[in-house]
């Protein structure tokens, strides 16, 4: 062999050596380390819906179901749902009780003290209504599609339930909770009600409840995001929504829903902090 094939050959057998090196030193790990790297921590929202009762007044159902609510697959995972119930007269309020709360036949939990009741007399019949509103979770719901089945103590005129699915969420009971309400039908047309969050990267998740249907409620609250609106509009004219807001530095926040029509008509408002998964 010559000098100068010589030379090329050698050359060529540097160029494979550096190539094979530079394949196998790139930054992407092999199966057996990435096996245990971690979920990502920030709370990532997955999926909401809502439903209404259908009934025709004066017919009532103590069965509401919200159908084929969808939950994905990711770690970590968290349901909310929010129940809201409205009755008129005394007799009937012990109606609104929730008996169970389902997600494809698994039970929920109430969130601790989030149950709220408001009453008002209605002008036209002096008759006393009742608004309730009340939240519960189910930790690691299972993936899939499934109803959400709520049960009440009896058959009840008006009902909604709204439901919202996280991703990345300690996997304990919420307990920094917030409740609020107004039933006076004078003054402003707003609802606000501030809650101290305790963690860093936590979302705060919030379920209004209104005394009537076609509300035009809007939050005004800056990187609030509504996610569901449910109006019950054939029996007793209710409405449920909720959003959520994701807040990144722990610390006071405020929430103002404003009404823009009608007036003010039994809100009742439950807020709730949501830790990330640390």
């Amino acid at each position: 062999m010559n000098s100068k094939k010589f030379l090329v050959t050698i050359l060529a057998g540097i160029c494979l050596f550096g190539l094979m090196a530079c394949i196998h030193s790139g930054p992407t790990p092999t199966g057996e380390e990435t096996k245990d790297v971690p979920a990502s921590s920030e709370i990532q929202f997955d999926y909401t819906g809502s439903a209404s009762l259908a009934v025709i007044s004066p017919v009532e159902k103590e069965v509401l179901t919200l159908r084929d609510f969808k939950v994905g697959t990711g770690r970590n995972r968290m349901l909310i749902v929010g129940v809201q119930a409205e009755e008129g007269g005394k007799d009937n309020e012990g109606d609104m009780k929730v008996s169970s709360v389902t997600y494809g036949g698994h039970a929920l939990t109430l969130v601790p003290n989030s149950e709220i009741q408001v009453s008002s007399i209605w002008f036209k019949d002096n008759k006393e209504y009742f608004l309730k509103v009340a939240l519960y979770y189910l930790l690691d719901p299972p993936s899939g599609n499934h109803d959400i089945t709520v049960t009440y103590a009896g058959p009840v005129t008006s009902a909604n339930v709204g439901a919202i699915s996280l991703f990345n969420t300690k996997q304990e009971a919420p307990v920094n909770l917030v409740t609020n309400q107004k039933n006076d039908p004078g003054g402003k047309k707003e609802i606000i009600t501030k809650i101290t969050t305790k963690n860093n990267g936590a979302w705060v998740i919030d379920f209004l409840g209104c005394g009537k249907r076609k509300t035009r409620l809007e939050n005004t609250t800056e990187g609030y995001k509504q996610r569901f609106e449910a109006m019950e509009s054939t029996g007793g004219k209710s409405t449920l929504v909720g959003g959520t807001m994701s807040v990144a530095i722990a610390g006071e926040i405020t929430l103002r829903w404003v009404q823009r029509r009608w007036t003010v008509n039994r809100l009742a408002h439950v807020v709730v902090e949501i830790a990330p998964h640390r």
